[in-house]
């Protein structure tokens, strides 16, 4: 365990911090060794830093000069959006996307719509008329959500800028029990966009990524196809998400270490 304030090591049963003589948390955080700042849960890198989880020495960065030559190994450079949302091979993969998407769209459908008949055949306690109506509710239901979800791929790319950000304790009853309760932080980031209207990014808990990643005053892109952020400059970031999986990089990578598509710099 590490203490929250300096990120100095505890030992075990500590109650207090040998380092900074702060009070050990009941509920302890993993934080980073460089530069002490709070972990996400199960986060490989530091959001702040950059810095490898569990790596002891610091990650190798490219310089800056090489990082912002712009040229087409290395993508635009790391100031301005990337125009690789339009390359050949980004666009073929968000066709993939989409086939695959699609697929798994009647799948959900057709599944409820004949598993509940057949239900309704072999369970003599399920009346089939029954089974039918609920297997048809169900399937609709599907049908439209997933409809609704390719619609919004399918919306035109917008730019907007980072005008607020804001957490909220929320509570929220599950069902069952009365101890079956639970309160979570909700994240969100407002963005404004070029034509004057507002989006927003709502995270819970530890998924605060675009929370920690963008700032007030951020310029960012959304790519619909994929259904993520791009930010406009990167030059002082340390990491950078993937457009297509989300997954988080060192800045000097040119390839998602996930997915291996290319990422957008």
């Amino acid at each position: 365990m590490f203490c929250p304030n300096c990120g100095n090591k505890l030992m075990d049963g500590a109650s207090f911090c040998s380092s900074c003589g702060a009070k050990k948390m009941s509920k302890t955080f993993d934080v980073c060794k460089t530069c002490g700042r709070e972990l996400q849960e199960g986060a490989q890198y530091c959001i702040n830093c950059g810095k490898s989880v569990g790596s002891e020495s610091p990650e190798p960065m490219v310089e800056r000069g090489l990082a912002d030559s712009g040229s087409p190994e290395s993508g635009t450079g790391l100031v301005g959006f990337s125009e690789r949302y339009n390359s050949s091979e980004i666009l073929s993969t968000a066709q993939k996307n989409k086939k695959f998407s699609m697929g798994c769209m009647w799948i959900l459908v057709f599944v409820p719509l004949i598993g509940f008949p057949i239900a309704g055949i072999m369970v003599e306690e399920v009346p089939f008329g029954e089974s039918l109506a609920i297997g048809g509710v169900i399937a609709s239901v599907m049908l439209i959500v997933n409809v609704l979800a390719l619609r919004k791929s399918k919306k035109p790319m917008w730019e907007g800028v980072v005008v607020h950000k804001y957490s909220k304790t929320k509570y929220e009853h599950r069902g069952g029990q009365d101890d079956n309760d639970r309160t979570y932080t909700e994240y969100t980031t407002v963005i404004k966009t070029e034509a004057g209207k507002k989006k927003t990014i709502v995270e819970k808990d530890s998924g605060r990524h675009m929370y920690d990643y963008l700032s007030v005053g951020d310029r960012v892109r959304f790519h619909p196809k994929f259904g993520t952020y791009e930010k406009y400059d990167k030059s002082k970031d340390r990491i950078i998400y993937c457009n297509v999986c989300s997954m988080m990089n060192p800045i000097q990578n040119d390839r998602c270490k996930r997915c291996n598509n290319l990422l957008f710099k």
